[in-house]
């Protein structure tokens, strides 16, 4: 049942008085009464169902367009994710619409601008508190610049009752409980296995007041059916009733038979999903993608930076062995032990850049978003310029300044600084400068479907092994007609291995030494998608596309306050 209106005491809808809606009243019909640029707010107490309103609403606007794609789209993001950058909205939308279902973002710009989108937002009560109201100041902006631009808005009726400000939309419905009386009718027709609960909620007027959200009513049929009044006559209190009635919904999901296999122990299960819900409540995310795994994740200083020295080891090792060994092959054993440490150090110095891990998922190239890499690539190609004659510089003094004194040894060093330094810093500063314009320009198709779990890194690992050939192919050229065929062949290994790890690698492997780590700690398992699949099985979670979210936002709740052992 929906009141149009609801609000007490807030003077936004002051022009209608509040009203009981006929039975059966669908959200589509409220909305499409209010005409051209439509706004709703959508109210209602936990587990009420205000998502599962926007949802049919957003279908039904779905089912409506048909094959006429000139009609607006709609499309569902949660706010939860705002307060992380406060940007505004617009910028929020471009951001959350490539990152959710990779739209480029001169394809979500454009559909912003032109007002091509119904915007479905839920979960502006899962903003963080600090920020909420800052958020709705924000939404306010955009609906003022924006004011042909349909939206809808749901958030619990207690949260924002409690907010300073208020949106600007033009009307508000709230999503009622049951009525104590159909609470009654629900247990009485199911009868016997139910008989205790009945009695508890007859003996409890605020476990009771608590069984009229549809969701808590549900779960409390599929938990406590056949249970003893003994069982259950204890739990006087709300708050222990509800800890319970979970942890009661916890352990029943463990103890299904339904040929699910048993991978992991029940206290392994909840404790990675202790990790993850306590993760992702401090990120603010209600949709979990391996992808999106970061640094910021762990729990110290001293965590973060021991990560950040393993990547870069990781990526310098790879790089490091993958060229000496060819260096070797080419060359000979010296100068392959040369272009193994420059490897090394190159490939350890990108690796452990700070920041969060970008994959990169699609490959086209802009000649615009090009321009802005080149300058970068060159600064990189010359600080690896500077590796690489610093490493031969000082190979070349210890070869043949034995048995020299130190000023002499020091001429040698700055005679071969002076011969191949200008050189070296031209090529590999041209080289990179090339990569750095050629990677930098790589852009994804205006829109991409994620359907696997850890899509993106996977994607990032092909797209770097197709940038390895095009750096190679670069750093090939620029080493033949800097230094002939040998030069060549040394140019290309290393323009490959290094392309790679701006192409993508750097992510894959920044990756993977995150999930080692994650799992030598215990925080989550090393086949992270067999797990999730598995705790979906359980019903836990829900898999979404390639990511996963918890059945019900009280169930993230749950195992978020839970103490992580």
């Amino acid at each position: 049942m929906c009141t149009r209106e609801p609000l007490r005491g807030v003077g936004e809808f002051s022009d209608e008085p509040s009203r009981a809606l006929p039975e059966g009243t669908q959200a589509t019909a409220i909305f499409d009464d209010l005409g051209a640029g439509r706004t709703l707010l959508i109210l209602g107490e936990p587990g009420a169902g205000k998502t599962t309103t926007l949802l049919k609403l957003a279908q039904s606007l779905l089912e409506r367009i048909g094959d006429d794609l000139s009609q607006p789209i709609p499309v569902i993001l949660n706010l939860s994710s705002w307060a992380k950058k406060r940007q505004p909205i617009a910028k929020w939308l471009v951001q959350e619409l490539y990152e959710t279902f990779q739209v480029s973002k001169a394809l979500g710009k454009t559909w912003i601008e032109e007002e091509q989108l119904v915007l479905c937002l839920d979960g502006l009560d899962e903003v963080a508190a600090k920020h909420r109201n800052d958020c709705v100041e924000a939404l306010n902006q955009f609906i003022q610049d924006h004011g042909r631009t349909e939206m809808v808005v749901c958030s619990r009726i207690k949260d924002y009752e409690a907010l300073a400000e208020r949106l600007r939309l033009r009307s508000a419905i709230v999503v009622q409980l049951l009525t104590p009386q159909q609470v009654d009718e629900y247990l009485a027709q199911v009868g016997e296995p139910l008989a205790a609960l009945r009695t508890v909620l007859t003996q409890n007027a605020e476990i009771k007041a608590f069984a009229t959200s549809p969701l808590i009513l549900s779960v409390m049929s599929l938990v406590y059916q056949g249970c003893s009044l003994d069982q259950l006559s204890q739990l006087s209190d709300v708050d222990n009733f509800r800890q319970h009635l979970f942890g009661a919904y916890v352990k029943r999901m463990f103890q299904r038979r339904d040929n699910i296999t048993h991978r992991y122990s029940n206290e392994q299960t909840t404790h990675w999903l202790v990790w993850m819900s306590q993760q992702m409540v401090q990120t603010s995310q209600t949709v979990f993608l391996i992808e999106r795994l970061q640094p910021s994740w762990l729990q110290s200083r001293a965590q973060r930076f021991r990560y950040r020295l393993e990547s870069s080891l990781i990526g310098g090792l790879m790089v490091g062995l993958s060229a000496g060994l060819a260096g070797v092959l080419i060359v000979g054993v010296n100068t392959g032990l040369v272009v193994g440490l420059i490897g090394e150090l190159s490939g350890g110095l990108i690796t452990a850049i700070k920041g969060d891990i970008q994959p990169v998922e699609t490959l086209k190239w802009s000649f615009q978003a090009a321009k802005k890499s080149i300058f970068t690539g060159f600064i990189y190609g010359l600080i690896v310029a500077l590796i690489v004659v610093f490493i031969y510089g000082l190979h070349a003094g210890l070869m043949v300044g034995m048995r020299m004194e130190l000023t002499e040894r020091f001429r040698v060093w700055l005679s071969f600084w002076l011969s191949y330094g200008p050189s070296y810093g031209l090529s590999y500063g041209l080289m990179g400068g090339l990569l750095g314009g050629l990677i930098g320009g790589l852009r994804g198709p205006a829109m991409q479907k994620r359907t696997r779990p850890n899509q993106g890194i996977w994607q990032s690992t092909r797209n770097a092994l197709t940038v390895s050939l095009i750096g190679g192919l670069i750093g090939g050229l620029i080493g033949y007609l800097s230094f002939a065929l040998v030069g060549g062949l040394l140019g290309g290994l290393l323009g490959g291995l290094l392309g790679s790890l701006i192409g993508g690698g750097s992510a894959c492997l920044r990756h993977f030494s995150l999930r080692l780590m994650l799992c030598r700690m215990g925080y989550a398992p090393w086949n992270y998608a067999r797990f999730l699949d598995y705790a979906a099985e359980r019903l836990f979670l829900q898999k979404v596309g390639g990511g996963y979210i918890f059945i019900h936002r009280m169930l993230l709740e749950h195992f978020a306050q839970l103490e992580l052992e």
